[in-house]
């Protein structure tokens, strides 16, 4: 398993089952794992939405097979996206996502990266949620699998989600650790071992980090919170990268498939 992926995902956990939010918004296999961890850490009501309908993944979703993959006979809300930018909007919704990049501003893109207006060297999928997840009130943490040049810029190529308004809450986990938005710019919560390092690597995204407490390890009992939503491990995904990435999904999509059969 992968050390960053527990880290993080137990860290994500905490915070969602601590901030106080009815409803959570997944979306991917981590944030999934997490907002599951999260009804074991204090928030037992946590409905958890995606983008596009509601869903429940009690009691091991099927994380591999897309959102026909968590849907269980257990309860859940049923309502359609606009449901759920709506409470958004309305700061009732907390959502967890992974931009391709982000700013020292707070500002997100997922539609390209390098080139020119119009015309970007890598195309990407495109702002999907990101427009309404930035610009209302709701909790947002951002969920990056490197803390580097290429993720963390000075201003994103592409602006999906705009800067958020200032009195919003918008946290960054990285495998340098967590940090928060403010009026001064980004200031670490907690660093990992490897966190000032990898901070002070990244100069076009400055983060204030003096003092900040280091973890090493994650939080006992969120992690086997996470273990227990996600035991094939699927959240790993997210942090491996190409043919490894490629070869975990296979290997967790056969044992989530055989599983089901």
């Amino acid at each position: 398993m992968s050390a960053t992926a527990d880290l993080l995902c137990a860290a994500l956990a905490r915070e969602i089952a601590e901030s106080g939010i009815r409803v959570y918004a997944v979306t991917s296999p981590a944030t999934v794992a997490a907002g599951l961890a999260a009804r074991e850490l204090g928030a037992p009501g946590l409905a958890l939405a995606s983008g596009f309908t509601a869903l429940d993944g009690s009691p091991v979703p099927q994380l591999t097979l897309g959102e026909r993959g968590l849907f269980t006979a257990g309860p859940a809300l049923r309502d359609d996206p606009f449901d759920t930018f709506a409470l958004l909007a309305r700061g009732r919704v907390g959502v967890a996502v992974a931009p391709a990049q982000l700013d020292v501003r707070g500002r997100t893109n997922l539609s390209g990266v390098g080139g020119e207006a119009g015309r970007p060297k890598v195309a990407l999928p495109g702002a999907r949620g990101l427009p309404d997840n930035n610009a209302g009130p709701s909790r947002v943490w951002y969920l990056l699998p490197a803390h580097g040049p290429r993720q963390l810029v000075a201003a994103v190529d592409v602006v999906c989600g705009a800067a958020p308004p200032p009195t919003s809450l918008r946290r960054l986990l990285t495998p340098a650790g967590c940090f928060e938005l403010g009026h001064g710019g980004w200031t670490a919560r907690w660093l990992t071992a490897s966190g000032a390092e990898l901070v002070s690597a990244v100069e076009a995204f400055p983060i204030v980090a003096d003092g900040a407490p280091v973890v090493d390890e994650p939080d006992a009992d969120a992690l086997a919170a996470v273990q227990r939503a996600d035991p094939r491990g699927a959240r790993t995904v997210e942090f491996a990268g190409g043919p490894e990435a490629a070869e975990l999904f296979a290997k967790i999509g056969k044992l989530e498939r055989d599983a089901v059969d």
